[in-house]
């Protein structure tokens, strides 16, 4: 008896090293994948973009909208459309890794935060006072190696800059006054 539990907790002890031993590896991929996004993002590089995304990517927007991607190509012209039309040629910011999260060997959450110092001046002159936004990716480990599935964006001011009908309440918990 005394074997087989010993054996048992050696079994075990083996086993749940092993995934550890994985996801270091892995973590080290996700950041290269990172990387090489930074790359083909902030040099305006739609095929490299479209090469890091699954077939299916999807894209939620800092605006709320649901892209559902048709394809690479679609991929491609969606990126060289919003680099063209939306950023004018002029590149964004780099995302700085904050979180990586593996909820299987093969899946990982990673959210990346990306600073706009300054602010973004809007085609009608507006200005977008300075903030930062939060990148929610989820990969997946093909093949090929991680590739984004799902991409989230979510901006994300200091309370007090907000305009009118921006600022988000604060929760109010149960039994709490406000």
């Amino acid at each position: 008896m005394w074997r087989k539990t010993a054996l048992l907790v050696l079994l075990m002890s083996v086993v749940s090293v092993m995934p550890g031993r994985a996801m270091a590896s892995d973590e080290s991929e996700v950041r290269d994948f990172v990387a090489r996004w930074n790359a083909a993002y902030t040099g305006l590089d739609a095929k490299a973009l479209a090469a890091l995304e699954t077939p299916d990517f999807e894209l939620i927007d800092r605006f709320g909208h649901w892209i559902k991607s048709e394809g690479p190509e679609f991929n491609e012209r969606l990126w060289e459309i919003g680099f063209k039309e939306i950023y004018h040629g002029k590149p964004g910011p780099p995302r700085t890794v904050e979180s990586i999260r593996f909820l299987a060997p093969n899946v990982a959450i990673v959210q990346a935060r990306a600073n706009h110092p300054d602010g973004v001046a809007l085609d009608d002159g507006t200005r977008v006072p300075p903030f930062w936004e939060i990148n929610t990716y989820t990969l997946i480990k093909t093949d090929a190696g991680w590739r984004v599935a799902l991409l989230n964006i979510h901006n994300q001011i200091n309370f007090g800059d907000e305009g009118t009908g921006q600022h988000v309440p604060e929760a109010v918990t149960s039994g709490s006054k406000k």
